[in-house]
């Protein structure tokens, strides 16, 4: 259907950032999936069931509204849509969930919602649904994939979807004859965060980065310098070297951990007494797991990525609409003893590192995005990197715990959130999310082939990998 457009405004440095990866077919959809649980017999195996509360989310939120042009440019655009049909962005699937657990049919259903594009003349998000059963028959279950393009937000504004669509669910008063057309009014996106009056960057931090580009390697490793975030030598495991095979629909490998909620509620109870928080204790855990799971002793260190949200710095709420993600990267020695029992140096690691991530939350000058600014051609340094080491070991991404709500006619149980493979960073990325009072959701993400092990043995290493985190949770309740 033919449709008038609206110019809204240019992309900036690190939107542009998304927006190539994107248009090289580098990375595609983000994904926070919901289980929700609705009383009655609700159909859920129809799109209509789920056209009225979809489309309040479109109405309160101007970023569902809106299309990216001019992508394999250095000048790509948002243009926001005179209108949606939602029944382009609604889909259902059907999954036989038996003993195995829905954890092993949400690692079966999500790679392929990551790793299928969007289409290009339509706002990039889709939600997808899965049927799930249920133990009464006053209870209707599934679990709803938010799937949606970087280029409109960072992981926080899944959670702003779920926070609008359970409460339009709840209010939702109307029937499946409602039209699935949304005639949208006008609106303006909202700058975005990585502006230079924002993130002001000095000449010292800019000039290292440049330095590291031009100057001899040798020379770079004795100044200190580097071209990458992260400080990543000889001795780092970064798994194979970025690549890419455009003629493979399948890109993306996924491991779901769930730690349940009496560990992780001991947990949080005892890393305050060391001064610490949950997400750099993790990494502690990541740091134990890798040093145990990798075979190869001239691996001498690791570097993690982790994504901070940066809202705070400038006094946004929590769900605010955008892309507001800066990265911090930090160097961990490979660990000699790392089958013994947590340490004090471990609980020492953690209460540097918390230190360091609450910082960095609160740092606008010297951001490492900042520097996209001064990147001549985003899409080229984007490509450039393919047959290059990766810029760290593994990223972990936190965004905490949502209210769910404990309402009986519509709560959200459980959340998972999830990346897919990304061609041009970490190896593997944690991406963890909690509902307030249940389990811990861990969604272990990575791209097939980079993690530099066999392909037939990625799953056993990564599961190795889950299995001592879960063991070292387990280990702080005892």
């Amino acid at each position: 259907m033919a449709q008038s457009s609206t110019f809204m405004r240019f992309a900036s440095p690190n939107e542009r950032r998304t927006i190539s990866r994107e248009d090289l077919g580098f990375y595609n959809a983000v994904v926070i999936g919901s289980v929700y649980e609705l009383a009655g017999d609700v159909d859920i195996y129809t799109a209509e069931t789920f056209i009225s509360a979809l489309k309040d989310c479109v109405l309160e939120h101007p970023s569902l509204g809106v299309v990216v042009k001019d992508k394999h440019t250095e000048k790509p655009f948002y243009e926001a849509v005179s209108s949606i049909e939602l029944h382009q962005h609604i889909s259902i699937v059907h999954e036989e969930i038996g003993s195995e657990g829905e954890a092993k049919v949400f690692e079966r259903v999500l790679p392929p919602i990551l790793d299928r594009p969007f289409p290009a003349d339509i706002p990039p998000w889709r939600i997808v649904v899965l049927p799930l059963p249920s133990n009464t028959s006053t209870v209707t279950r599934c679990f709803v994939c938010f799937a949606f393009s970087h280029s409109l937000g960072d992981g926080m504004v899944g959670l702003a979807f779920h926070r609008t669509f359970l409460e339009k669910w709840r209010q939702s008063t109307s029937t499946k004859s409602e039209s699935s057309t949304v005639t949208l009014p006008s609106r303006t996106l909202p700058e975005p965060f990585d502006t230079p009056t924002r993130l002001p960057i000095s000449w010292g931090f800019l000039l290292g980065p440049l330095l590291a580009v031009y100057l001899p390697k040798f020379l770079c490793g004795m100044l200190g310098l580097h071209a990458t975030a992260g400080t990543i030598n000889d001795g780092t495991w970064t798994g194979s070297p970025m690549f890419f095979n455009p003629a493979s629909t399948s890109n993306s490998r996924v491991k779901i951990l769930e730690i349940e909620a009496p560990l992780v509620q001991n947990a949080i109870q005892v890393v305050r007494t060391h001064d610490a928080k949950l997400t750099a204790t993790i990494h502690q855990m990541i740091i134990r797991a890798l040093s145990k799971a990798i075979p190869n002793n001239d691996v001498t260190n690791f570097v993690a990525g982790t994504a901070v949200d940066m809202r705070g710095a400038i006094g946004k709420p929590a769900y605010t609409w955008g892309l507001f993600v800066a990265g911090h990267y930090e160097g961990h020695e490979r660990l000699k003893d790392a089958q013994q029992p947590i340490s004090d140096e471990l609980w020492t690691a953690a209460g540097v590192m918390t230190k360091a991530l609450a910082g960095c939350a609160t740092r606008l000058h010297d951001q490492s995005i900042g520097l996209l600014r001064y990147v001549p051609s985003i899409r080229k340094w984007t490509l450039d990197k393919l047959g290059c080491n990766r810029d760290s070991s593994y990223e972990v991404s936190n965004l905490l715990a949502f209210d769910g709500g404990a309402e009986p006619e519509c709560r959200i149980s459980k959340m998972v959130f999830c990346q897919p493979g990304n061609v041009t960073s970490a190896p593997m990325a944690f991406n963890i999310l909690s509902v307030k009072g249940g389990s811990l959701m861990c969604t272990v993400s990575w791209q097939i082939g980079a993690l530099g092990v066999p392909l037939d043995e990625e799953v056993e290493f990564v599961d190795g990998i889950c299995s001592s985190i879960q063991a070292d949770f387990k280990a702080l309740s005892v």
